[in-house]
């Protein structure tokens, strides 16, 4: 028997990760979690309407630099509106894919009052009602402007121009977050509980006395969790185009491949945990220092833009951020394998950072 073993060792690595599936769709609990669990959470967020929560998000591309600073200033008073400042390109770039209600332009003509207009552009035919509060809140702005300084100084005038984007809704930037939650919740959790258990009842132990090679069974599991983060990926894509409107124009290979890659980065830091736990009880406090952190500051529910300056600086190299990012860009932007490199390489860094801790650290008893 032990010959027949040793003359096929890739029909029993596929062997054992068709056992592996059978053993992961016999655990009811195992199905609802990692299949049902992510998709009801995007069911449910997709009857919830994030309009109209009295705030306008505006962005500002300030051409005019210190003698635009005053306006911004102004601008930034207001609480009606929520103001980001960026680049031109990296606005109208967000106003098309609907994340910003207006974008503001200060001309690198403009010297306070002596402008004649400044122009804000905005979605009028998806966002009439935002686009025209949000032209006469700015010209009010100015217009106090003017009347606060000196008499004879004329009135700067706002010219609102329509700009067409794809009316994203939220449900187009939650999925790809709520999938990258799944993919790490069933790497970290998935894995480190399921291990201790093997461990604690010593099934893990009792596969060195048998013919099975102990890394053949680690394959099987790991190709087995691999298929499942496949699946996954496809349901919940599917569901979201067909049921919830989803603006998918991306290629679904590239979702594969950045799904996949996510679930090696998780699935050795579920190794590492199933290594130094010695209980279930021992897993929870440890899985959720690592995913905690990540599921509040990676822009899995709500943009990282709100997050302050630093955080979001240090929050950018987090794992899921990059697992997040990537399946968004490549989901609702339609990003190339090029543009999605930078997601890529962060991935792999943080594949090879968890395999060599999964190496040092898993622990067959």
């Amino acid at each position: 028997m032990s010959v027949h073993f040793h003359r096929g060792p890739m029909r029993i690595k596929w062997m054992l990760t068709i056992a592996s599936m059978k053993m992961f769709f016999r655990q009811r609990e195992a199905i609802l979690w990692t299949l049902l669990f992510p998709l009801l959470v995007v069911v449910l967020f997709g009857f919830v309407k994030f309009n109209g929560l009295g705030k306008i998000d505006m962005g500002v591309v300030n051409e005019a630099g210190p003698q635009g600073e005053e306006l911004l200033s102004r601008i930034r008073a207001v609480t009606t509106f929520d103001v980001s400042v960026g680049a031109r390109d990296e606005e109208m770039a967000r106003l098309a894919r609907g994340e910003r209600d207006l974008v503001l332009v200060i001309p690198s003509v403009y010297a306070g009052s002596a402008a004649a207009s400044l122009t804000a552009y905005g979605d009028v035919e998806a966002k009439p009602q935002v686009t025209q509060l949000g032209g006469l809140v700015l010209q009010r702005v100015l217009d106090e402007s003017a009347f606060a300084g000196a008499p004879g100084i004329r009135r700067t005038i706002v010219t609102t121009l329509p700009f067409k984007s794809r009316n994203l809704t939220y449900i187009d930037f939650l999925l790809p977050g709520i999938l990258s939650m799944s993919i790490m919740q069933a790497g970290i959790f998935g894995v480190a509980f399921g291990f201790v258990t093997l461990k604690k009842r010593g099934i893990l132990r009792r596969l060195w006395v048998t013919p099975i090679r102990p890394n053949d069974f680690i394959i099987a599991q790991v190709a087995m969790r691999l298929l499942v983060v496949v699946m996954q990926m496809a349901i919940m894509v599917g569901v979201g185009v067909l049921f919830l409107n989803l603006h998918f124009i991306g290629n679904m290979a590239l979702i594969f491949l950045l799904g996949v890659l996510g679930a090696v980065v998780f699935l050795g830091f579920g190794f590492s945990l199933a290594g130094i736990s010695k209980s279930e009880d021992q897993v929870a406090p440890l899985a959720n220092i690592i995913t905690l952190p990540m599921l509040a500051l990676s822009g899995v529910f709500f943009s990282r833009s709100n997050l302050p300056g630093f955080v979001r600086s240090v929050t950018a190299f987090f794992p899921l951020t990059y697992l997040a990012d990537g399946l968004r860009s490549v989901a609702i932007d339609g990003a190339t394998l090029l543009q999605v490199m930078p997601q890529i390489l962060g991935l792999a860094v943080w594949g090879v950072v968890s395999c060599v801790l999964a190496v040092r650290l898993f622990r067959w008893e």
